[in-house]
């Protein structure tokens, strides 16, 4: 479980990162409009999966490992702000200010996290 939940968090970290730079990317196209099939939907279908899979597994390894600084909110939290992070990022009408406090905010944990697996309970 333990390689899993780092894999799927490295994942994630990835994706939130992606997801700023595509937001980033879009503003800068004047009249952008994504194509919610071509696109949107293929995007979402996928990353949607592994994120409800790492969600329930940090769950159990909360219960189990009981890190210090890591707890079930925060992780039900990122998961919501994972959603709207990943799906604004596509659309150019996203207000940025919000949009870069999830992304920091989901940052943090996934980082959190990543620390914790990598050095244990008191690096964090």
């Amino acid at each position: 479980m333990a390689d899993v939940i780092q894999t799927l968090t490295s994942y994630l970290h990835k994706e939130n990162e992606k997801a700023l730079r595509r937001l980033e990317e879009r503003l800068q196209e004047e009249g952008y409009e994504p194509n919610f099939f071509g696109e949107v939907k293929p995007y979402v279908d996928e990353f949607y999966p592994k994120k409800d899979e790492w969600q329930e597994l940090c769950k159990e390894w909360i219960k189990e490992e009981k890190p210090k600084y890591i707890a079930p909110n925060q992780i039900d939290s990122t998961e919501e702000n994972l959603n709207n992070v990943v799906l604004q990022s596509f659309y150019t009408d996203t207000k940025v200010k919000r949009f870069k406090q999830m992304y920091q905010a989901n940052k943090y944990v996934l980082e959190s996290i990543l620390t914790y697996k990598e050095k244990g309970n008191e690096s964090i």
